[in-house]
């Protein structure tokens, strides 16, 4: 197991760095543009930092849908056995979501820890923040949905292509549609934090029968999985 986690641990790396990078820059271009202390600019680099937490989580889904097809593939074909390489993507998953879950809170925090004016989209940073537990949750359910997605992509082109491309728009519809709430006077009536307050059980329930479901499946399949 140890040398499968390796093996997927030097992609990962890179996965991780991207994102990491592109937070930097991020941060960087508010800084080169007046963000923090102007409320009169609005760019790119404003929207990409509201949104960010969220874009974390659709770059989880794309890296996992690699993690199980590619990374799979490769391993197995050169002697990893199936379930050595199960758990090394459990523990390759845990390791996106600590880090992930250590970067939300830090570009959530930043704002404020540098004295940034305060922007309406910046409410945005919040969204995960009612229970703990939720944005770590949210990504391990990710993870697992993006591996789901390449196992199916294996098993079936056109299924898996259709699945993926439904699941890449709604996630990208659910980032407009989370702007828009931020950008008007919708967003005094219907605030997301609500739905991770207000219904913390149904929405444990939720993740937690997505996480069990899936990891039974991603399982079955592994050990079922013939080299291409």
């Amino acid at each position: 197991m140890v040398k499968s986690f390796r093996f997927l641990l030097n992609y990962a790396w890179v996965n991780l760095g991207a994102i990491i990078g592109f937070a930097v820059v991020v941060i960087g271009g508010c800084y080169a543009t007046g963000v923090p202390n102007d409320l009169e600019v609005g760019n790119l680099f404003e929207t990409y930092y509201a949104m960010f937490p969220t874009m974390i989580l659709l770059c989880l889904f794309l890296y996992a849908f690699s993690l199980c097809t590619n990374n799979l593939n490769l391993g197995l074909s050169m002697g990893a056995k199936r379930t050595d390489f199960f758990w090394a993507i459990q523990g390759i998953i845990l390791f996106y979501t600590v880090v992930c879950w250590v970067l939300y809170w830090f570009m959530s925090a930043f704002p404020i820890i540098a004295n940034w004016e305060v922007r309406d989209r910046f409410t945005l940073l919040s969204t995960y923040s009612g229970k703990p537990w939720t944005y770590p949750l949210l990504c391990i359910v990710l993870l697992i949905l993006g591996c789901l997605s390449g196992l199916l992509m294996v098993r079936s082109t056109i299924l898996g292509t259709i699945v993926v491309i439904f699941s890449v728009l709604l996630m990208t519809g659910a980032n407009a549609l989370m702007l828009l709430f931020a950008d008007t006077n919708l967003a005094v009536l219907f605030d997301w934090a609500w739905l991770f307050t207000s219904l913390p059980k149904i929405l444990a329930g939720v993740l937690a029968v997505s996480f069990v479901g899936g990891e039974l499946l991603i399982w079955r399949t592994i050990q079922r999985y013939t080299v291409r």
